[in-house]
């Protein structure tokens, strides 16, 4: 596709766009992509990247062979569109970090309004909801409390390179299905933190491990991905909507104990239910719950979803 300079500035705005909510668990980048109308591309150019990658052997010449990969991989657009992220995440990533150091329980509030919204919508994927999809439903649930059990919080624990490949890797599958994110995939594995500070503190191993997850989980798995979803598309989104309501309790902005350490929130492991968090603040024994900034925190997560929604859909009435 040939593009204008000036296409090639909006396409980085678009990136932009992209990088901004990539680092909110329960906002699908891939839903920003599609309202800002390049998801198909990137989709099909993620598809393509091992035909293109063929391009690079044969008997033409090394400058040929180059140029013929560049093309096939749709090379000008995947680099702009990553320029154009880079920009956003440095911008905003400051602002995480700031809010998960000195306000964390009203940003885990938020993020709980995200992945709840996030639920709502992948449950309307299912165009209908049989007894298969229900079992499904309860296997997801099911599964999402095996795998990702309740862990202390810490701040400032940061997870082994290895481990955090692996996560990447799977965070990058999360792209391609409808309604997830890949920042919440790393914040059920207990990666988003280490995935925050990374960025911010620009350690270049951690990035580069990221970077070569991602690449590794989108050549590998996009394929198989987009084939399960057009094969058993009910069943996938039914399980995956499982998976979701199950992570809930991981989000659960409110643990038993709080304590703080050199400026930073540390949550033990148990969960504290609502109404005893409200008691607790009524009885000014809890102050720290911060339950009516949370409740705003979690309104504005679920609206923030919900809006880009009813963009998207606006977005598509139009095109059709």
């Amino acid at each position: 596709m040939k593009r204008s300079l000036l296409d090639y500035a909006t396409l980085g705005l678009k990136g932009m766009a992209i990088g901004a909510v990539e680092f909110l668990p329960g906002i699908s980048g891939g839903t920003i992509a599609f309202v800002v109308g390049i998801y198909y591309e990137l989709l099909n150019t993620i598809k393509g990247a091992i035909p293109a990658f063929k391009q690079l052997f044969g008997k033409k010449t090394f400058k040929q062979r180059i140029t013929d990969f560049w093309t096939a991989f749709n090379g000008n657009f995947v680099v702009v569109l990553i320029l154009g992220m880079i920009i956003s995440i440095a911008a905003t990533v400051g602002i995480v970090r700031y809010m998960l150091t000195n306000y964390p329980i009203p940003f885990h509030a938020f993020v709980f309004g995200l992945i709840v919204a996030s639920v709502v919508l992948v449950y309307k994927k299912v165009s209908k909801w049989t007894p298969i999809c229900y079992a499904l439903g309860v296997l997801g649930i099911a599964l999402a409390v095996l795998l990702f059990p309740i862990s202390p919080v810490e701040h400032n624990v940061i997870v082994p390179i290895w481990f955090f490949f692996l996560c990447s890797i799977v965070a990058s599958c999360a792209f391609i299905l409808p309604g997830t994110s890949g920042t919440f995939v790393m914040l059920l594995f207990g990666a988003y933190y280490t995935f925050i500070r990374a960025i911010a503190d620009l350690n270049f191993a951690y990035i580069g491990a990221f970077v070569l997850g991602c690449l590794t989980g989108l050549i590998l798995f996009s394929n198989f991905l987009s084939w399960l979803l057009r094969r058993w598309h009910d069943w996938t989104v039914a399980l995956l909507t499982g998976v979701i309501i199950g992570s809930l309790r991981v989000i659960w902005p409110w643990k038993e104990t709080v304590r703080e350490e050199t400026g930073m929130f540390v949550f033990d492991a148990s969960g504290v239910p609502w109404a005893e968090v409200v008691t607790r603040t009524v009885g000014n024994a809890r102050p720290d719950t911060m339950v009516v900034e949370s409740a705003i925190a979690c309104a504005i997560g679920i609206g923030l979803v919900l809006g880009i929604e009813f963009i998207a859909k606006m977005v598509s009435k139009k095109k059709s």
